[in-house]
């Protein structure tokens, strides 16, 4: 089998984010907050406590997409909200705070105000109602339904205490949404992604298999049901907004991936098996090696146990064979220490 776990490990240094892009959002942050926070002074209905990081920025899943994009969440929350004032009013305020922040101006979505930096990253910000004397979990403001219990950090604290290998879960999920980025069509949500994986994976010490064994019970799963719980408040179905039509072309896309996964894993040329994964995965996956990895891998191995065991010579070229024509190496002592 083509073994393409380091094609893999180099894939996922490929998605993330490079540190000039870091600091930049770290620094819209910051303005977003400061904006947030002088617009609120003195509103006597509205008590802001503060902002907190959620969604894949937080739990380090975000990925750079091919057009060198990606978002952050950051929710606003307050601790008061007077009871006459609206969910969507609130958001309108929070809207207004933040409205000349850059020159493009922020769009307003269903459940958060996106803050556009052009051509290089947005910033959602959901807004909360959080008084912990009077809510068990965050009330999240919705422009058309107004108030819905949603809790970003019990989500969190799931994800990081739900997988024994919590840095290969962190890899799958980015390849899934890398797959989503190529592929540029209405997939499940990266949230969707998340649980999937969370479910599913089975920790290997390859990459390319868990990801090909995880492909295979996301198909099943959804086979059976597109019903996908969330773990958390508001325990409701992640799926539910996909229609039938996007289901269709996500089966299919999902059919022709597991294919093409089999494929590479049973391949013994490295380079025709990350082919395979570029069609789904984007140039960005890196080539393989034209050889047989496997068996470059074994014959590594055999040499190596004949050096230890003091069975292999060393021939004119400076190669290490067993054959014994060569000037015979001397049994290896030295573990350091």
């Amino acid at each position: 089998m083509a073994n393409c776990n380091k094609l893999f490990l180099d894939f996922n240094d490929e998605l993330k984010l490079t540190s000039s892009k870091i600091a930049r959002m770290k620094t819209a942050r910051e303005n977003i907050k400061t904006k947030i926070t002088e617009y609120f002074k003195g509103k006597s209905k509205y008590s802001f406590k503060g902002t907190w990081i959620q969604g894949s920025y937080k739990m380090d899943t975000i990925i750079r997409t091919n057009d060198d994009t990606c978002d952050m969440d950051l929710g606003v929350y307050f601790k008061t909200v007077d009871s006459e004032i609206t969910a969507a009013t609130v958001m309108d305020h929070v809207f207004k705070a933040v409205e000349n922040i850059t020159i493009t101006t922020p769009s307003k979505k269903s459940k958060c105000i996106r803050v556009i930096y052009k051509d290089d990253f947005h910033i959602d910000i959901p807004v909360y109602h959080y008084n912990t004397n009077e809510h068990s979990h965050p009330r999240l403001a919705t422009r058309y339904n107004g108030w819905e219990e949603s809790d970003p950090k019990d989500f969190y604290d799931w994800f990081n205490n739900e997988s024994t290998d919590l840095p290969q879960l962190k890899r799958v999920i980015k390849y899934l949404k890398a797959w989503s980025d190529h592929k540029k069509g209405k997939f499940p949500t990266g949230l969707a992604f998340t649980i999937w994986s969370v479910k599913n994976l089975e920790v290997n010490e390859r990459d390319d298999v868990a990801l090909y064994e995880l492909l295979k019970k996301i198909q099943n799963d959804i086979r059976y049901s597109w019903y996908l719980k969330m773990p958390v408040t508001p325990f409701d179905d992640v799926c539910k907004k996909l229609t039938d039509e996007q289901k269709s072309n996500f089966k299919d896309a999902l059919d022709a991936f597991v294919n093409d996964a089999k494929d590479a894993i049973d391949s013994k040329n490295q380079l025709a098996a990350s082919k395979l994964w570029q069609n789904h995965l984007g140039n960005r996956f890196p080539k393989g090696a034209d050889e047989d990895t496997d068996a470059k891998e074994a014959a590594l191995k055999a040499i190596s146990e004949r050096v230890l065991a003091g069975a292999a010579y060393t021939q004119r070229s400076g190669e290490l064979t067993t054959d014994a024509t060569g000037v015979k190496n001397k049994p290896h002592t030295n573990y350091g220490g």
